[in-house]
């Protein structure tokens, strides 16, 4: 159930992906349930705050940092 739970996470963030890194640019976020339930540029403080929230449940949620800037790799 958790991994079911945490594929709808992923892809609430991957089809909003642009309104949230508007909402919260330069950050960490933590999604679970389809909601932000954390945010914040220390990802110590952004976990901390997630877990008091949700506990355990935060082992099946999704973390990111949403980035302003453009990212290029070479390979």
């Amino acid at each position: 159930m958790a991994l079911k739970e945490f594929k709808k996470d992923r892809e609430y963030l991957d089809a909003n992906y642009e309104v949230l890194k508007a909402e919260h640019k330069d950050e960490f976020v933590v999604i679970h349930n389809k909601k932000v339930i954390s945010c914040g540029t220390e990802l110590d403080s952004v976990l901390s705050e997630a877990r008091n929230q949700i506990g355990k449940n935060l082992n099946h949620s999704v973390v990111e940092y949403l980035s302003s800037r453009k990212t290029e790799m070479v390979v």
